[in-house]
């Protein structure tokens, strides 16, 4: 997540990550400082299945015990007990998750404040929408997975356009409202880049479909 992994190594680093996260019964084994660090390097390693299941129980310590013990706000310990702080801040927070790489919101380098918008869903589990208030209006990416069909509907607020990475391949078979993306108004076909069709779109709404 650094950058300090040299190009080379970073699929083995990302295998010992992943392998130690696995061995220990997919446990939380990171606190307050390191937990956002272990989502991010996940994330980008394109590991959000891994996540999901990390925060998506309840039988260990971890978001959803919590919310069994009756938590209704972030607590200091992942076990919930009654000697730590039940209302906690901490950076072991699931947020910039939810909307960055499972919805895929985010900004731009190119265009400060969500001038630019980059859409990169990452489906997985039984989730299937997120939205983000940016300064420039609602961001919207909801998907649905069915069978081999990916369904992508965005909405872009007035003056923004964004960069979107949809899963798909080929490009050519991409619909967008029922038409050939290529040929849809607001969209321009970028390049496919392994396993993700990228398209440049307008300000608008969108309802993009992939195999």
């Amino acid at each position: 997540m650094l950058g300090i992994v040299e190009p080379g190594d970073r699929a083995k680093v990302l295998a010992s990550l992943t392998h130690d996260v696995e061995s220990k019964g997919n446990v939380l084994t990171a606190g307050d400082v390191g937990f956002r660090y272990l989502l991010e390097a996940l994330a980008l390693g394109d590991r959000s299945d891994l996540i999901y299941t990390l925060v998506n129980q309840d039988d260990k310590p971890g978001y959803g015990y919590q919310l069994k013990m009756g938590a209704t706000s972030l607590c200091e310990s992942w076990d919930a007990n009654l000697t730590s702080s039940h209302n906690h801040f901490m950076l072991g927070q699931i947020n910039e998750w939810f909307y960055k790489h499972l919805a895929g919101i985010g900004p731009d380098p190119g265009g400060a404040g969500f001038k630019k918008i980059m859409i990169r869903p990452q489906p997985v589990g039984d989730l299937a929408w997120a939205s983000y208030d940016s300064i420039h209006g609602t961001i919207v990416s909801s998907w649905k997975c069915d069978g081999q069909k990916f369904m992508l509907n965005i909405r872009i607020p007035a003056n923004t356009t964004a960069t979107v990475f949809l899963p798909a391949k080929p490009a050519d078979e991409v619909i967008e409202n029922g038409n050939p993306a290529k040929q849809s108004e607001g969209v321009t076909f970028l390049r496919q880049e392994k396993e993700h069709a990228i398209f440049a779109v307008e300000s608008g709404e969108y309802q993009f479909e992939s195999r």
